[in-house]
């Protein structure tokens, strides 16, 4: 598939804190697993355009201004990168680094297509952030309700990731 060029402009929306595309370059980004449409136009979660950024494929315009740097992105419209986004853009770049298509399902969840073309599930966690058994025990379920391998992805304090795939235990006597 080819390359992206540097010109490719995401239009940034500060009040929703998300871009968009349009024409031929939308058609060529969801093909490669990024957005989702509304309408006739790409939307791109905030993730996805700090990627863009970071790999040099992308310029982001606002009404004023224009971004070729995600620090620059980050100082202008810093009510935009939740406590949580580090760790997704994190996780974010390993996976599509690695070659994988992520789709952003929700803040910390993601869909993943490893190279096997198999669909997992993956949960985002950060090392020191209290999270309850439910949430990981409904997410195992909405994992297994679709057919979906379940992953959970821990990023350490020091930007670290190791993934873990879970498994339901079964644990009856026999």
């Amino acid at each position: 598939m080819k390359s992206l060029p540097r010109s490719f402009t995401i239009i940034f929306d500060s009040n929703s804190c998300k871009g968009y595309v349009e024409g031929d370059f939308s058609r060529d980004l969801a093909e490669r697993w990024f957005g989702k449409y509304e309408d006739n136009r790409l939307v791109l979660d905030l993730v996805e355009i700090a990627y863009l950024l970071l790999t040099e494929r992308a310029l982001v315009v606002t009404s004023n201004n224009r971004f070729e740097r995600l620090n620059d992105l980050v100082h202008a419209h810093g009510e935009c990168f939740k406590s949580f986004f580090w760790p997704m853009l994190t996780v974010f770049k390993d996976l599509r680094d690695r070659g994988r298509r992520v789709r952003v399902l929700e803040p910390l969840k993601f869909l993943v297509k490893d190279k096997s073309g198999r669909l997992r599930l993956v949960l985002i966690l950060e090392e020191k952030s209290p999270v309850g058994i439910e949430t990981i025990a409904q997410f195992v379920e909405e994992a297994r309700r679709n057919n979906l391998l379940a992953t959970l992805a821990i990023v350490s304090l020091q930007g670290e990731l190791t993934y873990y795939e879970v498994v339901q235990a079964d644990l009856r006597v026999t």
